[in-house]
C-alpha cells in the first residue's frame, strides 16, 4: 500500500511535469509572447507577479503551477528566486489570517486533511524543523498547509524560519519550467550536448527522490496521530 502510494505520487508529479513540457510547443509557446510582460517589464511585472502569488495562497490555489511558471517566464535563477520570495510571503498571510481570524476555517483543514495529521502534535516539540519538514514535500498541500499551521502553536518567528525550506521546491520548479521553455523553442541556446542530458537526468533522480521523501515526511505525521 504505501510502495502504491509513493508511486502515484512519483508518477502524478513527474507526469505532470513531463507532459507539460512536451506540450508546450502546442499550449504554451502561444502563450509565452503574452506573458512575457512579465519578464520584460523589470520590478513592475515581478511585483504583479508576486502578488497573483499571493492572491493564489490566499485561496489555497496549488503553488506548484506558478512556480513552474516563474521559471518559464524569468528563467532558471531569477526564476527560483522569485518563486521562493513568492512562496514565503504567499504562505505567511493566510498564517496571520488563521491566527488571527479564521482559525475555525484553519482547524478543520487540519483535522480533515489526512495528510495534515500528527502536524499540530510534531510541532509541539520540533517547532520550526516541522515546518521545514513540510515544505520540503511535493505531496503535502501547500495552499491547505499554510491556514492549517495558524491552528497550531507555532510562532509567527518559528514559522518563518522553517519556511525558508521552501527553496527547495522553488529551485525544482523554476528548473522545469526553464527547461520547458528552451524545448519550447522560445530561448535560444547552444547545441544540447551529453551534459544537458546528464542534467536532465540528475533533476528527475533529484525529483523523485524529493517526492519520496516527501511521502516519508508525511507518513511520520501520520504515525503522530496513532
Amino acid at each position: 500500500m504505501k510502495t502504491k502510494a509513493l508511486s502515484s505520487g512519483v508518477l502524478i508529479v513527474i507526469g505532470g511535469i513531463l507532459l507539460s513540457m512536451m506540450l508546450t510547443r502546442v499550449l504554451l509557446n502561444p502563450i509565452i509572447d503574452q506573458i512575457s510582460w512579465f519578464g520584460e517589464s523589470g520590478i513592475n511585472g515581478i511585483t504583479l507577479f508576486i502578488l497573483l502569488y499571493i492572491i493564489f495562497g490566499i485561496l489555497v490555489i496549488p503553488a506548484s503551477f506558478h512556480k513552474y511558471l516563474s521559471g518559464i517566464i524569468f528563467g532558471f535563477t531569477l526564476g527560483a528566486l522569485i518563486a521562493w520570495i513568492g512562496s514565503m510571503i504567499a504562505a505567511i498571510i493566510p498564517f496571520l489570517l488563521a491566527k488571527k481570524w479564521l482559525k475555525p476555517y484553519a482547524q478543520k483543514l487540519l483535522e480533515e486533511n489526512p495528510k495534515l495529521n500528527g502536524i499540530e502534535r510534531a510541532i509541539i516539540t520540533d517547532k520550526w524543523r516541522t515546518v521545514a519538514l513540510t515544505r520540503f514535500s511535493l505531496v503535502i498541500p501547500y495552499g491547505a498547509l499554510n491556514y492549517a499551521f495558524g491552528a497550531t502553536q507555532i510562532n509567527l518567528k518559528d514559522y518563518l524560519i522553517g519556511n525558508l525550506a521552501m527553496i527547495l521546491p522553488a529551485i525544482m520548479y523554476a528548473w522545469w519550467g526553464s527547461q520547458t521553455r528552451i524545448i519550447a523553442g522560445t530561448v535560444e541556446t547552444g547545441s544540447r550536448g551529453s551534459s544537458y542530458t546528464i542534467s536532465i537526468i540528475i533533476s528527475l533522480i533529484l525529483t523523485i527522490w524529493l517526492i519520496k521523501r516527501g511521502h516519508s515526511i508525511s507518513k511520520k505525521f501520520e504515525s503522530f496521530d496513532n
